[in-house]
């Protein structure tokens, strides 16, 4: 309890802490963060919201997959009330989402949380997997204005950069498939080597899906709607709608990295880091944060109350057996 306790009082710090540092940085006050949602287009806001609602709905959709390799049916209403509950307690305590995602269908589905965890770590190793694919193709779209904010004196061509990433991409995987006994040793002697191999049985356990291409294409869809999310939202606003949809890409990565940080909702992490993005494409840090607190803003709205809505639902559905199909 004690340590639980320290945890949380150590990630609001770590929150306020960076949301202080990020504001006191840019000298942003309440009147510009005011006159920021009084500019904002409210029809784009509206468009983002509708897709950032059907990306979690796609999420509940792949988890069904998941959880339907183990006959387990629990029907669309609860496994996407799950997904807004998570999102909600993510807003109050870092790392609670995969927790209360589980414990939800626990309560409404009847199935045991060691099985439906099982299922949301392979879930995470993917987003995992998706996000090094993102960061691979923000750099392929996004190397020039990247090379000029962060290595000025350097001087590398995108191709160069590609084909090197490539040569050592294949590198490695030839290394690993050579060695790939000697790492199964490894790997069953220590905890770093039994966390990557359960993380290539997470991955290997979707070829045994029923239909694992729909998995990917959920999967897909997920981070699709997540960056046309983001970009609409760019066209909400006059100081952003010009950037173009590649440096939607870059907010994106850099985003979705200040929300993984151990803070409630990435609060902190995601506007330093969001700002910081905007200055890539020649807008001061203090617009850049101007944006980031309304796009966070928006997401953390959104989910509250979606989140809250879905934890009264769960209330009022009633239990079914877990392995009791729900059409």
């Amino acid at each position: 309890m004690l340590k639980s306790i320290l945890k949380y009082l150590i990630s609001s710090l770590l929150a306020g802490g960076l949301l202080y540092w990020a504001f006191s940085k840019s000298q942003l006050h309440w009147n510009d963060i005011i006159s920021t949602f009084q500019q904002a287009d409210y029809n784009w806001v509206a468009v983002s919201v509708v897709i950032a609602i059907l990306s979690h709905l796609l999420r509940a959709l792949r988890w069904e997959q998941l959880l339907d390799a183990m006959n387990y049916q629990p029907g669309t209403v609860r496994t996407f009330s799950a997904v807004l509950i998570g999102y909600f307690a993510n807003f109050l305590v870092p790392r609670l989402g995969e927790v209360s995602r589980c414990g939800s269908l626990k309560k409404t589905a009847d199935i045991p949380f060691e099985e439906s965890f099982g299922t949301v770590i392979t879930e995470r190793i993917v987003d995992l997997l998706s996000l090094v694919a993102l960061v691979g193709i923000t750099f392929l779209f996004e190397w020039e204005p990247l090379q000029k904010s962060l290595f000025p004196t350097l001087h590398l061509p995108s191709g160069t950069l590609i084909i090197t990433a490539s040569i050592l991409g294949l590198m490695g995987l030839v290394i690993l498939w050579k060695f790939k006994d000697f790492l199964q040793n490894i790997g069953a002697e220590s905890k770093v080597g039994k966390m990557i191999l359960g993380w290539v049985a997470g991955i290997g356990s979707i070829r045994h899906l029923a239909q694992p291409g729909k998995f990917i294409g959920y999967s897909v869809g997920i981070w699709l709607c997540y960056y046309l999310s983001t970009y609409t939202l760019f066209l909400a606003f006059p100081s952003s709608e010009h950037l173009g949809m590649s440096a939607a890409l870059t907010v994106l990565v850099m985003g979705t990295f200040g929300m993984a940080t151990p803070t409630q909702g990435g609060i902190g992490a995601y506007h330093s880091l969001v700002a910081s993005a905007f200055v890539f494409y020649s807008l001061t840090y203090k617009d850049g944060l101007m944006l980031a607190t309304f796009f966070h803003g928006t997401q953390m709205i959104t989910l509250l109350l979606l989140g809250g809505f879905s934890f009264i639902l769960t209330l009022f559905l009633p239990k079914i057996s877990s392995r009791e199909q729900q059409n």
